[in-house]
């Protein structure tokens, strides 16, 4: 069977291990991303700041829906934002947050579901516990994470044909973005501490961990009847 991976944020961390795992597991992978490091007969990048909606729309996915019978797209970029009240962050800050995190991947899905109405169909929104907890200057990312969560359970109730779509949490992941989040200032970031002892006790899982969890997941998509999914509920062995 021929498949057909669509990826966002494929230049580091979690979906540069995404797109190499689907790859090995015989999928063709377009990459959507500002940065690139794989190298891959099978990967095809290309260069784009999704946090720029005129860009996103101008986005023409791969036209194979009469030879692919399977069709994925994960949307992963994202950002955390500055880590800041959110009287501290400009306009343009505030705006680029929510263009990369939630106004995106809603373009990406529309543009998706239209263009592949023959495949077999599965989207992963990667999203966040944090779509769940009021985090102290994460305002941006909590709200849109959030809200990327309620797209997704909207997007099931519109039964769209053939398609399954998940939200997807992918836990504390060792990532750029838990890099950024360490150097917050604490006056800003009560929970500082409590991210830094993820790193210090080795509690960051590896981004090859849970994007085979995430593989799982796209391999099991009719076993799976809940839009919303922690990997951390997903066991391998």
């Amino acid at each position: 069977m021929k498949k057909l991976a669509i990826i966002t944020g494929t230049g580091r961390g979690l979906g540069k291990s995404l797109a190499l795992s689907l790859i090995n597991q015989g999928y063709t992978v377009f990459g959507y991303s500002r940065t690139n490091k794989i190298s891959s007969t099978f990967f095809h990048f290309n260069k784009i700041d999704l946090g720029d909606p005129f860009q996103v729309k101008k986005i023409k996915l791969p036209c194979f829906d009469k030879d692919f019978e399977e069709v994925v797209l994960i949307n992963n970029a994202a950002t955390i934002g500055k880590i800041l009240p959110i009287t501290l962050k400009s306009q343009d800050d505030i705006i680029y947050e929510y263009n990369l995190n939630i106004i995106a991947p809603s373009l990406i899905c529309s543009n998706f579901i239209s263009s592949y109405t023959n495949s077999k169909k599965i989207i992963i929104n990667i999203s966040s516990g944090a779509a769940n907890h009021q985090i102290a200057s994460w305002n941006n990312y909590c709200a849109s994470k959030s809200a990327l969560d309620m797209f997704t359970k909207v997007l099931e109730e519109e039964k769209h044909k053939n398609l399954k779509v998940f939200s997807v949490y992918p836990g504390v992941v060792d990532t750029t973005m838990q890099k950024e989040i360490r150097q917050a200032k604490p006056k800003f970031f009560p929970l500082l501490k409590k991210f830094l002892n993820y790193k210090q006790e080795n509690k960051l899982e590896k981004p090859e961990i849970v994007a085979t969890k995430i593989l799982y997941i796209i391999k099991n998509s009719h076993k799976i009847s809940k839009n919303i999914v922690s990997v951390r509920d997903i066991d391998l062995n």
